[in-house]
C-alpha cells in the first residue's frame, strides 16, 4: 500500500507540473514521464531498503520520506522540464513569474479535464440556429400541407 501511495506522489507531482506549466517544448512530456519511472524505480528500491531495516517501519519517518520524494522530484521536474521560451519553470520561479489562473486554465483544457469556453459558445450558437431553421422547415411542411 505504501508503494502505491508514493506512486501516487509522483503522478501528482507530474500533473501538477503539467497543469501550472502547460507551455512546454516539444518533447518535455517524455523528459516527464522518462524521469517519472526513474523516480518510480528509485523510490521503489529505497522503500524496500528501508522496510528491511527497522526505521522504514515508523510513521514519522514514512512521513519525512514521502515530504523528501515529494521535494526532491519536484525540484527535479521544474529544473529538466523545457518550456517553449527556451527556460525551465524554475528560472521562472527564481525571477518571480508563477502561474497564473490562465495558465492553470489552459493546462487544464490540454488535459482535457475542462471544457473550453468558445466551443461551447459556438455549439450553444449553432444549436440555437438548427431549432430556429428546424421550426422554419415545420412551419413550411405545415404551410405545403394545409394547401
Amino acid at each position: 500500500m505504501l508503494i502505491l501511495w508514493r506512486t501516487f506522489l509522483i503522478a501528482l507531482c507530474c500533473f501538477a507540473v503539467i497543469i501550472c506549466y502547460p507551455n512546454y517544448a516539444n518533447g518535455a512530456l517524455t523528459i516527464m514521464f522518462t524521469w517519472a519511472v526513474v523516480a518510480f524505480f528509485v523510490m521503489l528500491i529505497l522503500t524496500l531498503i528501508t522496510k528491511a531495516v527497522y526505521l522504514g517501519k515508523t510513521h514519522i519517518f514514512n512521513s519525512l520520506f514521502d515530504i523528501a520524494l515529494v521535494i526532491g522530484f519536484l525540484y527535479i521536474l521544474l529544473n529538466i522540464l523545457p518550456l517553449i521560451d527556451g527556460k525551465t519553470p524554475f528560472m521562472h520561479i527564481k525571477k518571480g513569474i508563477y502561474p497564473t489562473i490562465q495558465d492553470i486554465n489552459k493546462g487544464l483544457e490540454n488535459l482535457g479535464l475542462t471544457k473550453k469556453e468558445e466551443n461551447l459558445e459556438k455549439l450553444q450558437k449553432n444549436i440555437s440556429e438548427i431549432s430556429v431553421d428546424l421550426n422554419q422547415v415545420k412551419n413550411l411542411v405545415l404551410k405545403e400541407h394545409k394547401d
